[in-house]
């Protein structure tokens, strides 16, 4: 059956918490999938996951930890990483007994793939698997440098005021939000699409939704280039990865960058090729960077930025095909890592 529970894994001047779905007799040794919700680090909450991943997780008795961090601009880059550090070591203890640790795959949707890539960068062991659902591996690319307008027109310094004056806090969905995970969605013997369920009744039942005063604080601070200096010394990109060999031998890094780009985990990556919000170009960056032995890239002809977020993994629609391809690949890295185990 599946089960939702929610726990604090740290306080960093708040207490962060995080929701977890889970099989009711999932092993205490199966993988965690650790997950980063959207919204472009500005925005959004943990409930914003997929139904599709609650069900491959449920299926593969993987718990599910979706994780809540704080938000910029009212956090800095080394705070988000501290959030995504000990997100990692909560998932790694996760009732597990004492002395042993679970392994973990990251993931993330769109921005949550962010500290999702922060914790192969800097946490050991390096996870499982990293899992891009058309997300932000590095802000070090032409699109966060180029005044790049991603809203109709530019968004004015007095919108976004409210919300750059606010307090410390995490991502917290608003009301009636259509992007939103709900357990009745599902059935909970299997995890199966609730045909009882209908998005059109569940919004009939909230009241209109508030004005979010963060909706196009990314958009915001992307056409202003802002997102290298805000998170600059701790996105150290892939360019690393694709060093001049000549220039390395010369210098004596070319053992050191090899042995960098080994222990970095199989990556598997879905995204759209009409995305604006986050290009198609960021995840080519990273496969040809790292390498297509270590970065597994499915593209969905035609689909916009988050097309999967209200999608259930028996969707018959053909875009979700790509979404299958690339959990078909997960198993496949996860069965191979047990094997060598």
């Amino acid at each position: 059956m599946l089960i939702k529970t929610t726990q604090e894994y740290a306080n960093h001047g708040m207490p962060l918490e995080c929701d977890i779905y889970a099989a009711d007799d999932s092993p205490s040794d199966a993988p965690i999938f650790l997950y980063f919700h959207p919204g472009g680090l500005v925005n959004w909450g943990r409930d914003c996951v997929p139904p599709w991943l609650v069900q491959i997780c449920f299926k593969r008795k993987w718990p599910l930890i979706s994780f809540s961090y704080r938000l910029f601009p009212q956090t800095t880059s080394k705070g988000l990483l501290e959030d995504a550090k000990a997100a990692h070591a909560f998932a790694r203890r996760y009732q597990t007994p004492e002395g042993q640790s679970r392994r973990v795959i990251v993931g993330g949707g769109s921005g949550g793939v962010f500290p999702a890539t922060l914790i192969v960068h800097n946490c050991e062991p390096p996870p499982l698997a990293l899992f891009s659902i058309q997300g932000i591996n590095t802000f070090r690319h032409p699109h966060y440098t180029s005044s790049t307008l991603i809203s109709p027109e530019p968004i004015r310094d007095e919108d976004m005021a409210e919300a750059i004056a606010g307090p410390l806090t995490v991502g917290v969905s608003v009301p009636g939000a259509d992007n939103v995970f709900r357990m009745d969605m599902l059935r909970r013997a299997d995890a199966s699409r609730n045909p009882d369920y209908s998005y059109d009744e569940a919004e009939e039942q909230q009241p209109p939704p508030p004005r979010n005063p963060r909706s196009g604080m990314y958009e915001y601070y992307t056409h202003r280039n802002a997102w290298p200096g805000m998170v600059g010394d701790v996105d150290v990109g892939f360019a690393w990865a694709r060093e001049e060999e000549k220039e390395e031998e010369e210098r004596g890094t070319a053992e050191a960058r090899r042995a960098r780009v080994a222990r970095w985990p199989p990556t598997v990556i879905f995204h759209g090729d009409a995305d604006v919000a986050v290009p198609l170009a960021l995840s080519e960056q990273m496969r040809d960077c790292l390498g297509e032995d270590k970065v597994s890239l499915f593209v969905a002809p035609g689909q916009e930025h988050l097309y999967d977020l209200t999608r259930f993994i028996e969707d018959p629609a053909p875009e979700m095909d790509v979404v299958r391809q690339a959990v078909a690949r997960l198993d496949e890295i996860v069965v191979q890592a047990s094997r060598t185990q």
